[in-house]
């Protein structure tokens, strides 16, 4: 510091000088102001294959939300349980990392608001005003869109998806009836390893959840949550709804999974039944992004999981 300036002078540019230090340490630990996404889609090339493009993207944090979808604290399925909670630490992270930089985070644990029922969070999305462009059906599940149209769907799901061993699954079903839950629902409330946060919203409602981006002027979505083949897609506020009623939105690939049985058709293991579900929503649906966009590192896997479908 130039010694020879007046002392007052001086205090000033030292005032500055702090808080410039200040709010470079606050980047550095929150991450650059704006979403810088990779988002990977699925095109039809010269010879007739679905070949994976990426395009650069910049989302503004306020005009973007998370909703996490299901993330229940049991399910009927011992395996969806245990591939939930390992997904939970790294969905955390990216939850905490986007609410920091001014995301909207919503929290969906569909058919449960029971629960919170005085939460902050729930009236939070109850007051949303309604919005003047309300899309038709938005609070109903959409099943299909136009662009599925060309291609096949991957995997069947008609059995409901189970992969337990039979033993465990029913030692599993024994004990939810022991705790007096249901086994065939089980689920109560959003698991307790995802933080809902002050200022988060909580809603499984489409009707809600969309007042709720129109107040604040949201068009980004992130979706993150189980399971891809059936609520993620298909939910008032999964995927469809979102594509067909002109959100900007994106499925973080690898926070997510599916109800897939390796038993049956294609009768590929479960996680390769999970990649052909995400390439073929980067096909028809919308495009995918990873985790790394907003945490840098690397994608998150699940132990086993041996498929290309995550990078």
């Amino acid at each position: 510091m130039n010694t020879s300036l007046p002392q007052r002078t001086r205090l000033i540019l030292c005032s500055l000088t702090a808080l410039l230090l200040t709010s470079a340490d606050l980047v550095t630990a929150q991450g650059p102001a704006t979403f810088q996404l990779h988002k990977q889609s699925r095109k039809l090339d010269d010879a007739g294959t679905y070949k994976p493009t990426t395009i650069e993207e910049t989302w503004q944090p306020r005009q973007t939300c998370v909703i996490v979808c299901d993330m229940w604290d049991a399910h009927h399925c011992l395996n969806a349980v245990r591939r939930g909670e390992a997904l939970a630490p790294r969905m955390n992270d990216l939850l905490k990392a986007a609410r920091e930089r001014g995301a909207l985070i919503i929290h969906a644990p569909s058919s449960r608001m029971a629960a919170y029922a005085d939460a902050p969070g729930r009236k939070l999305a109850q007051q949303a005003p309604t919005a003047a462009n309300l899309p038709k059906e938005i609070d109903q599940w959409c099943r299909h869109i136009p662009a599925e149209d060309q291609l096949e769907y991957p995997i069947d799901q008609t059995d409901g998806g189970e992969d337990d061993d039979p033993a465990e699954h029913a030692e599993w079903a024994a004990k939810l009836t022991a705790m007096g839950r249901n086994p065939r629902a089980p689920w109560i409330k959003q698991m307790d390893a995802i933080t809902i946060a002050d200022g988060d919203a909580i809603s499984d409602s489409g009707v809600e959840i969309w007042n709720l981006m129109e107040q604040r002027g949201i068009q980004n979505v992130m979706l993150v949550g189980v399971h891809l083949n059936m609520c993620v897609l298909g939910r008032p506020f999964g995927l469809r709804q979102m594509v067909r009623n002109g959100k900007n939105v994106v499925l973080v690939r690898d926070l997510t999974d599916t109800m897939y049985n390796p038993a049956m058709r294609p009768h590929v293991s479960h996680y390769e039944g999970t990649a052909l579900m995400i390439a073929y929503v980067e096909s028809t649906v919308c495009p995918t992004i990873t985790s790394t966009d907003l945490l840098g590192g690397k994608p998150f896997r699940f132990a086993g999981d041996e498929t290309l479908g995550v990078e």
